[in-house]
């Protein structure tokens, strides 16, 4: 794993980015509750770069 970051207009939900065979993705998963596992929702298509990934996901402002 690359990195991991909250996602923007999603709260409750994290990006954990990952590389394989020079390309970089992301799984979205849904955070744990009290009531609920944290959950697998959506992988993303790949990308060249992070930047590329954090562009159509873009992280949380601090």
């Amino acid at each position: 794993m690359l990195e991991k970051y909250q996602l923007h207009d999603e709260p409750g939900k994290t990006m954990f980015v990952f590389a394989q065979f020079g390309k970089v993705y992301g799984h979205i998963i849904k955070d744990r509750t009290d009531k609920a596992p944290a959950k697998f929702i959506f992988e993303t298509e790949k990308y060249d770069s992070v930047e590329q990934l954090k562009t159509q996901y873009p992280p949380e402002a601090n």
